[in-house]
């Protein structure tokens, strides 16, 4: 119930503030039911709460970093908000458990494969998390992408500016553990494909190291498949 509402209290405040500046793009691209990884790129503080807000599902979790737990306020709005505690750049075993213990439920889990915020507005290099979870869990994955929250809400300021934000949901897609050709594919190389479908929904001006996109598409062949 609490869930529910936070939801539908950033959606109230989006809409609200952003009236006519806010879009929400491919939901029909969402899966219904069964579980899922959602992967988005993450510019700004806005992304977490945004993404699971405008998600077409409520069976949905946040994987985010173990130092917002620390605080006992905090750590009851993100435990409210569906989010675990991941220690970031590290094998954390019970944060893993939990993830594929969700999907296994049929469940969606929410993952930022960069791993933090990434200030420069640039897709950067993944951690090889998101394409290891992907990979193990054999389930679809769905790359969103966000534009405009950093122009939104820049680091450092305290009140949110009117400016178009776009929320674009992406093609689900499949990360088998090996090419056609039977060559094993690596975790670092899921995440690519999971970065570069990304990539492919934003900006020219934002996809950072994926900026080749025709490149990628040549590296990544046979990584990933279709749903």
């Amino acid at each position: 119930m609490t869930y529910a509402f936070m939801r539908g209290l950033m959606r109230f405040m989006t809409s609200t503030f952003l009236v006519g500046l806010f879009t929400v793009e491919g939901r029909e691209n969402v899966p219904r039911r069964g579980p899922l990884v959602v992967c988005a790129n993450h510019f700004a503080t806005l992304d977490p709460p945004m993404v699971p807000a405008y998600l077409p599902r409520a069976d949905t979790w946040n994987m985010a970093k173990s130092e917002y737990f620390r605080k006992p306020l905090m750590r009851w709005i993100f435990t409210r908000y569906h989010a675990f505690p991941v220690v970031r750049h590290s094998a954390d075993r019970a944060a893993l458990r939990r993830a594929f213990d969700l999907l296994k439920a049929g469940e969606v889990l929410i993952i930022y494969p960069e791993g933090t915020r990434i200030e420069s507005g640039e897709l950067a290099t993944p951690e090889p998390g998101a394409g290891f979870i992907a990979q193990k869990a054999g389930c679809p994955v769905l790359p969103v992408a966000l534009t405009g929250t950093r122009e939104c809400l820049p680091k450092g300021s305290r009140w949110p500016r009117r400016v178009p934000v776009t929320l674009r949901f992406g093609k689900p897609f499949l990360l088998p553990q090996r090419r056609p050709n039977g060559e094993r594919i690596s975790h670092e190389e899921a995440s690519d494909a999971i970065m570069l479908a990304i990539a492919e929904l934003l900006p020219p001006e934002n996809r950072g190291r994926y900026r080749d996109v025709e490149s990628w598409r040549r590296k990544l062949e046979g990584v990933a498949s279709s749903r």
